[in-house]
């Protein structure tokens, strides 16, 4: 039996499958991420997954359990998640606890090597190799080279508005229009106390790639710029990475790239330009948007754990479950 779990900070949703891909039950509870929540929340939320999933079924040494946990990559919180874990379920099952960007990755590749970006409100390109060698680009928040995070997105949207503003143009433009009605309210001035609030700025400004998202779809010039600006930031990331990590041991083959997050699923902009800059560029990248949820990474990160691959069966079978 296989266990995941896709652990984050508003909520956690957990699966059970069977040897044949078979999902048993999911369940969906609250936040699990240890930056954002206290040890004994986590423990409760945790207690009451496993209580819809095993109902009462106690796990053997055949067992395998994953969790894809947001937050749990520095500090030693993988260590404790995994020790916390233990303590409700057991130590006869093999428990693996890790970042929820392998998840994200695996979900798409179905255990094999690639490269996953994710851009919502931040952004970060992480990487693992045939070797199972991993890497990463980015991710050191918003103030640190986050350029195809929402933040960015929605700060280059803030800025245009706010420059026409001082130019003279009182009268609000088609994008001055949609930045103000975002946030319901009827002033420029108005904007000021909502984006600084304190604590709430970064999300706040990220909600405004919504904008530039739906707007560069319908072929707006300018925000398809904000996009496509994003993108090249991507592929810079994405470049760094495949040098680092797996130029040497791809040979020639495609080396996917997930495109994850916000921004990176809906944007249609952002995917047209990376494959034509790849393309010019002459670089092995496939770009595909993720189309199934991190949970089904975590069963096939337990896989690779155990040393096994996915049967076509097995695949068939837990992804069905997906998308029926």
């Amino acid at each position: 039996m296989i266990i995941g779990i896709d652990g984050g900070g508003t909520k956690t949703t957990g699966v059970m499958v069977d040897a044949q891909g078979t999902v048993l039950k999911m369940a969906t509870v609250g936040p699990t991420n240890p930056n954002s929540s206290h040890y004994e929340s986590i423990k409760m939320e945790l207690q009451n997954l496993f209580s819809e999933l095993l109902q009462g079924e106690e796990l053997s040494e055949k067992d395998l359990v994953f969790a894809g946990i947001s937050g749990a990559e520095s500090g030693g919180k993988k260590e404790w998640f995994k020790e916390l874990l233990a303590s409700l379920l057991g130590d006869k099952p093999t428990i693996t606890v890790d970042n929820d960007a392998i998840t994200a990755l695996y979900s798409e590749t179905k255990g094999e090597p690639g490269i996953v970006c994710i851009s919502g409100t931040g952004s970060i390109a992480f990487g693992v190799n045939e070797k199972l060698e991993r890497g990463r680009v980015g991710g050191w928040g918003y103030l640190i080279n986050d350029g195809y995070s929402g933040f960015t997105i929605g700060k280059n949207v803030l800025e245009f508005v706010f420059e026409k503003y001082d130019a003279g143009g009182h009268e609000p433009c088609r994008l001055t229009e949609e930045v103000l009605n975002h946030f319901q309210v009827k002033e420029m001035s108005e904007l000021v106390p909502l984006v600084y609030e304190l604590g709430k700025t970064r999300d706040r400004i990220a909600s405004l790639a919504r904008v530039a998202v739906v707007r560069s779809n319908q072929g707006d010039d300018l925000c398809t710029s904000f996009i496509e600006g994003a993108a090249q930031a991507m592929l810079k990331d994405i470049h760094v990475l495949y040098e680092k990590l797996m130029k040497d041991t791809v040979g020639q083959d495609t080396v996917p790239i997930i495109l994850t997050g916000g921004i990176g699923q809906h944007a249609k902009v952002m995917k047209d330009y990376l494959h034509s800059e790849a393309q010019v560029a002459g670089l092995p990248f496939s770009f595909s948007r993720a189309a199934l949820p991190p949970i089904v990474g975590t069963v096939y990160a337990a896989l690779r754990v155990s040393g096994e691959k996915a049967s076509d069966d097995f695949i068939s079978r837990f992804e069905g479950y997906f998308h029926n």
